[in-house]
């Protein structure tokens, strides 16, 4: 009886035994490797893009852990319409988390450049990876994104300038026109002035004689007196002799120091001194008298007016 608990105890030491070399060796063997958690998410800045600003999208892969537990296959350029591809890049990080853990993040940057105002179109990616703890291989995939590209914005500062611009051309513009506008109605003004006759300060005189003098008048007097008063004014414009306030013999010895022939110098030094008498005298006018008068002042315009007719024609022709 006693062999048989001896023998019962034993078994009992050997069972408990077992069970702790057991139990020992359970709390040594690796812990199964954590389920995956990879999240996918893609997005735009804006939905709305001007024409002269990128379109920026983002590919953002995320998952709590290590950025060693998954590797990450190389993704491709998205499917595009209405944009073009001008750059792109990519960050890893890690982020720390309340409960003390890290969250791992990979995303790449595109920029688009928008090609025409309306509807831009960017098709779903395929990401593809492979869990390095349990080397299951999987896939995510995200959806097409649409972006409404609208009118272009001015550039900085480029508003005002563009402004500046366009009124100063305008400026310009009006002011070329105006010139022209002026030098059209100059060259027109000049082109009448050209056509219509231009007289000569004799031939004007001669037109007073005739308009107001009459030869065959018969108050000799006053017609007297307007052809000395016209003949003085003709001395004064044409030769500058103050012949209006003068006397005759002043008037007489400023025309010896004019370019004129003895014979005209004669010829108006004798009508000057008939004027007087007949101014002074009070006698009457002699009919005879008047006519030679009238016919010497007469012709002495007729005179000037052809050496005036003469220099011009040698003048146009040189």
């Amino acid at each position: 009886m006693k062999r048989l608990t001896h023998f019962c105890l034993l078994l009992f030491f050997l069972w408990s035994f077992q069970n702790l070399f057991a139990l020992n060796g359970d709390t040594t063997r690796t812990a199964p490797p954590a389920p995956a958690r990879i999240q996918l998410n893609t997005l735009v800045e804006s939905s709305r893009v001007p024409l002269n600003r990128p379109v920026i999208f983002h590919i953002e892969l995320s998952w709590p852990g290590e950025l060693s537990r998954y590797q990450i296959e190389p993704v491709s350029q998205p499917i595009l319409t209405n944009l073009l591809l001008e750059g792109s890049g990519s960050e890893n990080r890690l982020e720390p988390q309340e409960d003390g853990t890290f969250k791992a993040i990979k995303s790449i940057t595109y920029h688009f450049k928008p090609l025409e105002m309306g509807m831009a179109y960017i098709d779903g990616v395929v990401v593809k990876y492979v869990d390095r703890e349990t080397g299951e291989e999987n896939q995510l995939s995200s959806q097409r994104i649409m972006v409404e590209i609208v009118e272009p914005l001015p550039e900085e500062g480029e508003g005002p300038v563009r402004a500046v611009i366009y009124i100063v051309l305008l400026l310009i513009f009006f002011a070329v026109l105006l010139y022209f506008i002026i030098l059209y109605w100059k060259k027109r003004k000049q082109a009448q002035h050209s056509l219509a006759p231009v007289e000569s300060l004799p031939e004007i005189y001669l037109n007073r004689l005739a308009q107001e003098v009459d030869p065959r008048g018969t108050n000799l007097a006053e017609m007297t007196a307007r052809l000395s008063k016209i003949f003085r004014e003709y001395l004064d414009e044409d030769f500058g002799i103050r012949a209006r306030e003068s006397s005759t013999q002043e008037i007489v010895a400023q025309l010896t120091e004019l370019n004129l022939e003895e014979r005209d110098r004669e010829n108006l030094k004798t009508v000057l001194e008939k004027l007087d008498l007949i101014k002074f005298a009070g006698k009457n006018v002699d009919p005879a008298d008047f006519t030679d008068i009238f016919g010497t002042i007469e012709a002495f315009l007729i005179k000037r007016k052809q050496l005036l007719e003469e220099k011009e024609v040698e003048l146009k022709e040189e």
